[in-house]
């Protein structure tokens, strides 16, 4: 095996050391059978945050493993990236206070965060009326704030009807299942401007459109968070805070942690079970074990070959969970002139192709620096388009709130995720109709000796960093008592 195989991708190494973490040169855990296998007790297929966790407490547990990645690089729905000199994250940033796991995990690993800037007046320009206002509450007219009060009140009451991480065995969940959120917010909210204002901030949480899922995925996603304000809001919401340097070293660092147990470069083809355990197939080589977690999401994880089949409610499932639409963009100015204009640099508009965006100022940040997204339709419609076409675009849609300052940055980076080759969008799965009561279970359930995580699997926080992190920790107690259990059996 290459040194390549053996390690993080060479820009992995440079980026944690660069970040005064040493890459520890560690043995590798697999034992080399004579039929070419490598043989661990546990393979975990991905290095995403899921990935990481899961194969961090197996060896806590004093299991052997080895984590599979397709891509170059860890870190799966997070990325690290250059900006004006700093390193910023072009995947997943954002975390809340109540996103308590991986604060546990940036904690361990000397990971600082900072406060979202929110200081100043928010824009919001919404079905024909553009405000400034300040706070978490929007900036709507009296009535249209009142009926989207109400139904946000009416959303969250459903929501606590939800026991996660099992959404389809709510007493409504039938009758929830048969709808979109689309048709929910059609047949409750009566206004243009609530309506609007709900189908932006629905396309920012899930990178798709409010007629392309569930409502009861909905729920279950609002159920997973506490309500629809902790999604939604800054300040002790979901973007709460940023991690100073990313949240992107914090896989780095658990990687190097792992050592030559990374393989990045080798995408899984294949998966066979037997009597006696699991052989997973990269074109890498091949590995044996008594178990397997895979961590992709549902729709990558069906482009895997198994042997014996999928039994059908678990590859119906994976049929029917695509991942949403995003494409992230981060710009650098030689200061942040919309501060000097009392703006905090939040933008929710439904008149504009890129957005939301916000203030992405760290401590780190020379000048200053603003971070967007193309979200759900707008993301289909540009993903294929040019680089410099889409740019053009960013820069005309900040302009028209924020002015002519705003077209000459000194820095832009984009992610185009819908086109990442091993990850084909983000930043989560959505359900549509009827997929949660007719296939949900498939969604946790072990097949044979293959266990499930990501954040598509979590009990809370799911579709966030926050949720990977819980999965993997779920998954890794799973297959150790699993083990546990079978080792007690055979010695009885």
């Amino acid at each position: 095996m290459s040194n390549k195989q053996n390690a993080l991708s060479r820009r992995e190494a440079m980026a944690i050391a660069a970040g005064g973490v040493a890459v520890a040169a560690a043995s590798a855990e697999a034992v080399a059978a004579p039929e070419g296998e490598r043989i661990v007790d546990v393979i975990i297929v991905g290095a995403g945050f899921a990935g990481l966790t899961a194969a961090r407490e197996l060896r806590l547990a004093g299991k052997s493993v080895v984590v599979l990645e397709a891509d170059d690089r860890v870190g799966g729905r997070t990325k690290a990236a250059t900006l004006a000199g700093e390193t910023i994250d072009i995947g997943g940033q954002w975390v809340g206070p109540t996103q308590t796991h991986l604060l546990r995990l940036a904690k361990i690993y000397g990971v600082e965060t900072v406060p979202q800037y929110a200081d100043g007046e928010n824009i919001i320009d919404i079905a024909g009326r553009m405000a400034r206002y300040r706070g978490e509450t929007p900036g709507l007219a009296d009535e249209d704030l009142a009926q989207f009060g109400a139904a946000v009140a009416a959303l969250d009451a459903m929501a606590q009807q939800i026991a996660m991480p099992r959404p389809w065995l709510a007493k409504a969940a039938a009758g929830w299942d048969a709808q979109t959120v689309e048709s929910w917010l059609l047949a409750n909210v009566a206004g243009e401007a609530p309506r609007s204002l709900f189908r932006a901030l629905v396309r920012g949480v899930f990178s798709c459109e409010t007629g392309d899922f569930s409502f009861l995925y909905f729920l279950a996603y609002l159920a997973s968070a506490g309500g629809l304000a902790p999604l939604i809001a800054t300040r002790g919401g979901a973007q709460d805070s940023l991690f100073v340097g990313s949240v992107w070293q914090i896989a780095a660092k658990m990687a190097a942690e792992l050592g030559a147990s990374v393989v990045v470069d080798a995408p899984v083809t294949r998966i066979e079970q037997d009597a006696t355990g699991a052989t997973v197939v990269t074109d890498r080589g091949r590995w044996r074990a008594a178990r397997v977690i895979v961590t992709a999401p549902p729709a990558l994880a069906a482009r895997i070959a198994y042997v014996p089949p999928l039994p059908a409610q678990r590859d119906g499932l994976t049929q029917r969970m695509p991942l949403g639409c995003v494409i992230k963009v981060a710009l650098a100015y030689d200061r942040p002139f919309w501060r000097e204009r009392g703006l905090s640099g939040l933008v929710i508009s439904d008149k504009t192709e890129f957005g939301p965006w916000f203030d992405r100022g760290t401590p780190l940040t020379r000048g200053g620096a603003l971070v967007g997204f193309f979200d759900g339709a707008p993301a289909q419609r540009w993903a294929d388009r040019t680089a410099a076409e889409r740019r053009a675009c960013v820069l005309d849609d900040l302009a028209h709130y924020l002015g002519d300052d705003a077209r000459r940055p000194t820095g832009y980076v984009e992610e185009v995720w819908t086109r990442a080759p091993f990850h084909r969008g983000g930043y989560v799965s959505v359900a549509g109709p009827g997929v949660l009561t007719g296939f949900g279970p498939a969604l946790l359930e072990p097949v044979g000796r293959i266990h499930w995580a990501g954040t598509e699997t979590a009990d809370v926080w799911a579709g966030y960093i926050d949720g990977a992190v819980r999965s993997g920790e779920r998954a890794a107690r799973e297959v150790a008592a699993t083990m546990q259990s079978v080792k007690r059996e055979a010695a009885a």
